[in-house]
């Protein structure tokens, strides 16, 4: 491999994904500080902070939190003193009964420690879209793809997380100079509703080649009309706005995404199938591609990640968030605790569930982005394991 060649490959690979694990750790980091900052406000005890999992990284004492850092950043807790949760090491201080114990608080400081996580993450999205907000987009831009529905009209037309929309029907979007037309997600949206099982000409631009193709589309019924369907998030540049314009538009902007996600939740059970859903392997490709193309599209990306995060997390399935949450307000309302035993083996119930979950996710993902074989291997690899 040339120099020129191995430069352009860490350039435009590796340096990506590197920068997707460190997003998606700073993300778990935020929502584990979350619980973290509810904890030390209210005087509950937090003998550990760990991010991540495999090897061990890194591991200091500060006062009396053990902070751990683990060579894999996908996953995290805080372990808080008084309340045993599955998948949180050693726990030792899980049944604490002391002053600083969490089973000692009122239930309103409860509901927030348990709660941080989720203020936290979308905290963080309010201070990336309104700070984007601020500093606006420059210099060459495009639309851009986000998500792929599986067996969407994009996947048909080989369509990639990243590529940028240049061209759609001999209407440009993105003018001379470079930068994209302020309407340019209504021109490309337009052309794409006007053609229901229609054929569209698109302009692409990957890796700094443009290409040709003509998709044809999808179709669905919206107030009893038929309009044309994609299949693929479309991600635009933002507007600069002043200092208070852009705080309100960046709550304005986690409200609509946070109404997005709550939608595909709703799409999902609704229609009983996980179609769309991506499990860790998609996150991170998708994440990967969004950093191709500059910390602006990156931080806006993990913005809506940390919303995906914090309304996922308000669901009242037990090894969630919501799902404790809900166990506090059960026992609030009944005036005593739930049996340990009926909560510990709803709680390992639930997250054998999530991780069946997660590894069927996994194997799909892998499928979709690198073919069967590699997936076959990974299969294999699961079984072994299990």
């Amino acid at each position: 491999m040339s120099i020129h060649a191995m430069y352009v490959f860490l350039s435009t690979k590796m340096l990506p994904l590197a920068l997707a694990f460190v997003g998606i750790g700073v993300l778990i980091a935020i929502h584990e500080c979350g619980h973290f900052v509810f904890c030390k406000l209210f005087g509950v005890h937090t003998p550990t902070f760990s991010i991540g999992f495999g090897p061990e990284v890194f591991r200091k004492t500060i006062g009396k939190t053990n902070f751990r850092l683990a060579a894999i950043p996908l996953g995290g807790y805080v372990e808080i003193a008084g309340h045993a949760e599955v998948g949180q090491g050693d726990q030792e201080h899980a049944h604490s009964v002391g002053p600083e114990s969490f089973e000692s608080k009122p239930y309103w400081q409860k509901v927030l420690v348990m709660s941080g996580g989720i203020i936290f993450n979308l905290l963080f999205a309010v201070i990336v879209l309104s700070s984007l907000f601020m500093i606006g987009s420059s210099g060459p831009q495009a639309v851009i793809v986000g998500g792929i529905v599986k067996g969407s009209a994009a996947e048909q037309a080989e369509l990639k997380t990243g590529d940028a929309i240049v061209n759609i029907n001999e209407r440009v979007l993105v003018d001379e100079t470079g930068n994209v037309l302020r309407d340019a997600r209504e021109i490309l949206l337009g052309e794409i509703r006007n053609n229901p099982d229609g054929l569209v000409a698109v302009l692409t631009r990957r890796d700094g080649n443009v290409l040709r193709r003509t998709i044809k589309l999808g179709s669905r019924l919206e107030d009893g009309k038929a309009i044309g369907v994609l299949g693929a998030e479309l991600q635009t540049p933002l507007p600069k706005l002043p200092f208070l314009s852009a705080i309100a538009a960046g709550f304005g902007e986690v409200a609509r995404l946070a109404g997005l996600v709550v939608y595909g939740i709703k799409y999902l059970f609704t229609h009983r199938t996980l179609e769309g859903a991506g499990g860790p392997v998609m996150i991170m490709s998708m994440i990967s591609g969004a950093a191709q193309h500059g910390a602006a599209a990156l931080l806006l990306f993990l913005a809506f990640i940390s919303v995906n995060l914090a309304v996922l997390n308000l669901f009242p399935f037990p090894v969630l968030d919501g799902g404790q949450i809900f166990f506090i307000t059960i026992e609030a309302i009944l005036g005593r605790k739930i049996p340990m035993p009926v909560k510990n083996g709803i709680n390992i119930a639930s997250w054998l569930l999530l991780m069946g979950l997660i590894v069927f996710l996994t194997y799909r993902d892998l499928v979709m982005l690198f073919g069967s074989k590699l997936a076959s291997l990974y299969k294999k690899l699961v079984g072994l394991w299990h």
